[in-house]
């Protein structure tokens, strides 16, 4: 994942934000301070967290300040990734008092939900202890923020999954439906000499047969927790099994 491509895309993201908390550019939009407030008014706040979190989106809110209001003065002891205790002082901004206040919505939706991201991801890897099992993140995303959001898991402990429909063979339930099922799925990968690929599979007899046509990678689809035990007695060498749907924290 291309950091400085983030950045970029973070600025310009928040930076749209802005404009349509504003309905345009000019802060004299925020009608509530604009009768409240000069246009030389003055504050000091802070952003602070409520409950514990692993931090997630301090980069992409230093970067857009810097980029967009350079007399705005911040400072944060944190970075990315660090886990912080309840009631922390995240952020200290002092400056103009109609851009802070014009700008802070958008800054704390951005650090909330990238953060939820990072804390709960955490929650779960932690969860799991030191197991040979790998926590991954899916294409399940809000839309316009999928690269965000990846990344906020990331920052929490998971692996990335694949980011589109273009860098990965995934076959899933919907494909083997067209074509009719899985035998005649593999077959037509196989005759395009096609062997690296991700099949998904709904129960026990398809992940057998998955297997004994050569699957290497079997994705056990929303089954039962007695059901994946089962499957994943089948495994041989070199075969990955990833389970999806209906795993919980417990």
């Amino acid at each position: 994942m291309n950091i400085n491509k983030l950045l970029n895309l973070s600025n310009k993201k928040l930076s749209k934000e802005v404009q349509e908390d504003l309905n345009g550019k000019s802060f004299n939009n925020d009608i509530s301070s604009k009768y409240l407030f000069t246009n030389s008014s003055k504050i000091k706040c802070k952003i602070c967290n409520r409950e514990k979190i692993i931090l997630c989106g301090a980069k992409f809110i230093e970067n857009f300040l810097k980029s967009n209001f350079p007399k705005i003065k911040f400072n944060s002891p944190f970075k990315d990734g660090d886990k912080i205790r309840k009631n922390s002082k995240i952020f200290l901004i002092s400056g103009n008092a109609k851009i802070i206040l014009g700008i802070e919505r958008t800054i704390l939706n951005f650090l909330q939900h990238l953060s939820s991201i990072s804390t709960t991801t955490h929650e779960f890897v932690t969860k799991m202890g030191k197991v040979n099992t790998t926590l991954l993140n899916t294409r399940k995303t809000t839309i316009g923020l999928r690269k965000f959001e990846k990344y906020a898991t990331l920052i929490g402990g998971a692996k990335n999954h694949r980011m589109g429909l273009y860098d990965d063979i995934l076959i899933k339930d919907n494909h083997i439906k067209i074509i009719g099922n899985v035998d005649k799925t593999i077959k037509k990968l196989k005759s395009q000499g096609i062997v690296n690929y991700k099949i998904e599979c709904e129960n026990f007899s398809e992940v057998k047969k998955s297997i004994e046509m050569g699957a290497k990678y079997i994705l056990l689809d929303n089954m039962k927790i007695s059901e994946i035990k089962k499957c994943i007695k089948l495994k041989k060498n070199k075969i990955q099994f990833e389970i999806t749907g209906g795993i919980t924290i417990d």
